[in-house]
């Protein structure tokens, strides 16, 4: 029996192996990054586009309503409660990074803090003086969007 070929079977069997498990292991690793980026990419999606939604009737209620003060911060309360947005911070926060968290947070506190003003009796004659009164709020949702984008090219999977 020639003990060289028995080696070099084996050794080219371990060989084989080991590369189809090396390629299979990297062929799943990209296609969980491709998963979880297609995940984040739908709840950044939804999360903005509810925090779109509820600011529009916000502002619809506080700016554009031609109903009485006490009805339009009712109205401008139920835009916060029925648009999503709090819902959908759950969901992010146990999907996107920290920082993300952090800045969704800081956006769902800002309806609050308007919703909790109108309540309180503030009101906005103009849309210049909603926006100059929310321009924190405006800030924190435009670096919301960058931090989200900026996630999901992270996210992207390489070309292998």
């Amino acid at each position: 029996m020639d003990w060289g070929t028995i080696v070099g079977t084996i050794t080219g069997a371990v060989v084989g192996v080991g590369t189809t498990m090396l390629t299979d292991r990297a062929r799943w690793r990209r296609e969980q990054a491709v998963r979880s980026n297609t995940v984040k990419r739908e709840l950044y999606a939804s999360y903005l586009a509810a925090a779109a939604r509820t600011w529009n009737e916000i502002h619809a209620a506080v700016v554009t309503s031609s109903e009485p003060w006490p009805e339009r911060a009712r109205a401008a309360g139920a835009a916060y409660r029925e648009g999503g947005v709090f819902e959908l911070r759950y969901q992010i926060s146990i999907t996107a990074p920290p920082h993300i968290v952090a800045l969704s947070d800081k956006t769902m506190r800002g309806y609050r803090t308007l919703v909790d003003k109108l309540n309180a009796g503030q009101v906005y004659n103009s849309w210049d003086e909603l926006r100059s009164d929310c321009q924190e709020w405006f800030d924190t949702l435009r670096d919301l969007r960058h931090e989200m984008r900026a996630d999901l090219a992270l996210d992207t999977p390489r070309a292998s």
